[in-house]
């Protein structure tokens, strides 16, 4: 097991210090057994098609055995969720395959001065291929080849304050930054400075907001797997940064809708042409016509050309449906683990009274809004930025014994600069562009008080198109029943069919069948 980066031991600490500090919380030791059988043990890939990836691995028996503890506080100046648990994974018939390793989400906010200073933190340590090209899903629990172990944290100090009774300001720091296994997301840091201050009426109809941001993200050399014979190969580190103010004059057209005008100026280096400056002009609206439908909307041109934000929500007694689509720059930290944390559909997902009926658990509830979003944004490896037109829209709907759920979305990602330093694994070294379309449909029926049948089935498809084009069709479906077996401990058994055909100009084929039953029992001290 890798030690952890000691700059992230302020980030757990603040994580933790609830237990300690706070008055009220919640602090769960566990520990969960589960036994599956897979028709296809040992199939596994380190990034996409440049990496090594196994091919049909035969049938085994794995158990795991993971003690852990999870924390929660969801009062006073000290909040948030901790999650960390020790995975021993076991293979019958293929003991070099034996892995342990610590697995951990949490994120929190610490109130250090009343009102005033706030501190943010998240923290995560996964096995996850999040290649789009890879044999298996990149939220496969099998899937804990330690080449791809990421480890994410992130820590951000806010500093808010009024002035007079109408003009607030936000001033922040965020540190973020990754390690890797042997994928290409190995050594990234990301600092971004941003100061906000806004009066939304200094006349009553007419009010003001001035933004300044500027970032700058760094990835270190470091080692890869190259493809064909599983040998390694180095890459070179790299940096871009990006600077943007803008001015926003607010007006209120009616109670329920406000108006929004804006200018600025940006320059970044993501670009193969070395740092470019741009004027930023642009237009928006924030509607609220009932408290249960919220529609805003953003245009503006940008360096890369025309970036637009649009996010529409209502809210039904039953029914709540949302639909997302924009085009901006991102880059893999913006989606990796936590990252999700940061995404503006986040906190109303986690917030929305369905889901919160369905996981009453917030650990339980972050961690399948984090899952969602994953799959809506979708998942890339890649140290690149890329400008990323999107689309996502869901349903949801309470059934009198179940909530049936199903969402759609689109991506279609464009890299920023050229490939020259990139690893051989990473997802945009061979392709310019990844597009990618996925649809998911889950159901969850409540048979009794304490037992529930749950079951989904999702499809993707994303290609890659560059110096060599690629193409991933994804198919999984599950089925499974949970119970509560008694206060404290609770059982599943789960059903999975995953399969996916993949193709490659001039790579061959990277194509994964697996069917798979698993049966888990959880144990809360």
């Amino acid at each position: 097991m890798r030690r952890l980066p000691a700059r992230s031991a302020l980030a757990l600490a603040l994580l933790a210090a609830g237990g300690a500090q706070a008055q009220s919380y919640t602090v769960s030791p566990r520990i969960d057994a589960r036994l599956t059988w897979t028709d296809n043990a040992s199939s596994s890939g380190i990034g996409g098609f440049g990496g090594r990836a196994g091919g049909e691995g035969g049938s085994d028996w794995i158990l795991e055995l993971s003690p852990g503890i999870s924390m929660s506080r969801d009062a006073g100046r000290l909040n948030g969720t901790l999650a960390a648990s020790f995975r021993n994974i076991m293979y019958a018939s293929n003991s070099d395959r034996n892995t342990t390793y610590l697995s951990l989400n949490g994120a929190g906010e610490f109130e250090a001065i009343e009102k005033m200073l706030f501190i943010e933190a998240d923290a995560s340590i996964s096995r996850n291929n999040l290649s789009a090209f890879s044999t298996r899903g990149s939220s496969d629990g099998l899937d804990v080849n330690s080449d791809n172990e990421t480890r994410v944290f992130s820590l951000s100090p806010r500093f808010e304050f009024r002035l007079g009774d109408n003009t607030r300001g936000t001033a922040r720091y965020r540190q973020r930054w990754s390690d890797s296994g042997n994928t290409s997301l190995a050594n990234q840091n990301a600092g971004d400075w941003s100061f906000g201050l806004s009066n939304n009426e200094i006349t009553g109809i007419f009010g003001l907001g001035l933004d300044y941001n500027r970032s700058s993200s760094s990835y270190g050399g470091g080692s890869g797997v190259s493809g064909g014979g599983g040998g390694s190969s180095t890459f070179s580190g790299g940096g871009k940064e990006q600077e943007i103010m803008r001015a926003t004059l607010y007006a209120k057209a009616t109670p329920e809708l406000r108006l929004r005008g804006i200018v600025g100026r940006e320059s970044n280096d993501y670009g193969s042409r070395g740092k470019q400056s741009n004027t930023v002009t642009g237009g928006g609206f924030d509607w609220n016509p009932t408290e249960r439908t919220s529609i805003s909307g953003t245009v503006e041109k940008r360096i890369f050309g025309r970036g637009y934000d649009f996010s529409l929500q209502h809210r039904l007694a039953r029914t709540s449906f949302f639909m997302t689509f924009g085009r901006d720059i991102q880059s893999s930290l913006d989606t990796t683990a936590g990252g999700g944390l940061l995404d503006p559909l986040y906190e109303s997902l986690f917030n929305d009274p369905l889901l919160v009926a369905l996981y009453p658990d917030p650990l339980a509830r972050r961690d399948a809004v984090l899952l969602l979003l994953r799959q809506l944004r979708g998942d890339v490896l890649t140290n690149a930025y890329f400008v990323n037109r999107s689309f996502s829209a869901g349903v949801t709907r309470s059934l009198p014994r179940g909530v049936l759920s199903f969402s759609v979305s689109r991506s279609d990602r464009s890299r920023l600069g050229n490939a020259d330093q990139l690893a051989e694994q990473d997802d945009f070294r061979s392709f310019d562009d990844i597009k990618s379309n996925t649809a998911t449909l889950s159901y969850s029926h409540r048979l009794t008080p304490s037992t529930s049948l749950n079951t989904s089935v999702s499809r993707s498809n994303t290609k890659g198109s560059g110096t060599t084009g690629a193409d991933t069709k994804r198919t999984t479906f599950t089925a499974g029943l949970s119970a509560s077996l008694g206060p404290n401990t609770t059982g599943a058994l789960q059903y999975r069919y995953q399969r996916s055909d993949g193709d490659s100009t001039g790579l061959g084929t990277n194509d994964f069948s697996e069917n798979s039953v698993t049966a888990t029992v959880g144990v809360r001290f």
